[in-house]
């Protein structure tokens, strides 16, 4: 390793231990996706590994892009999506309204991703989706789907990575909310 290649580990590894602090935003893709549904991004970074301050360390091997993993941390379907965050999350979908399906997610590659969001409406794909996933230990994107005013039945969210796997399901009734009395 030359004396050059040693200078810039060297910093690399002091900005990774005092320049990123946790949530530092990276990137931000807003994608419109078709006139009715939409989905939207926000890349979130964090250090993926914490250096003792007694011995240097230094951050766990990245893996290839082809065999790198993303993961999905968390989904959420919520009805509405504002500072980036779920405002809540839904036990039915009532008839009429936006859907919303919320997703948290770990890119360890280098690379782009997608991930591939399809809703259902009593089985029928009802809006396909697909969304950019940035290179980040902490992404959050989502997609909505808008409830027809005469829906019945059952709301069924998937996610698939770029890879077609199925990372993860979700079914919701659609029903009006019951009303307080």
């Amino acid at each position: 390793m030359t004396r050059a290649s040693h200078l810039t580990a060297l910093a690399a590894l002091m900005l990774a231990l005092v320049g990123c602090p946790e949530g530092s935003a990276v990137a931000q893709n807003n994608d419109a996706g078709p006139p009715v549904d939409a989905g939207a991004s926000d890349a979130q970074s964090t250090t993926p590994w914490h250096a003792s301050s007694s011995t240097p360390s230094s951050p766990p091997a990245e893996p290839s892009s082809e065999h790198a993993s993303l993961e999905l941390l968390q989904l959420t379907l919520t009805s509405d999506v504002q500072k980036k965050e779920p405002v809540d999350t839904l036990d039915v979908a009532p008839p009429g309204t936006r859907v919303y399906a919320h997703l948290k997610l770990r890119n360890r590659s280098q690379d782009k991703r997608k991930v591939h969001v399809d809703f259902f409406v009593n089985g029928k794909l009802r809006t396909p989706l697909d969304l950019t996933v940035e290179p980040s230990w902490s992404f959050r994107t989502w997609g909505y789907n808008t409830m027809q005013a005469g829906d019945t039945g059952e709301l069924e969210v998937r996610v698939l990575d770029d890879g077609g796997t199925t990372l993860a399901t979700a079914r919701l009734p659609i029903k009006a909310k019951s009303k307080a009395k």
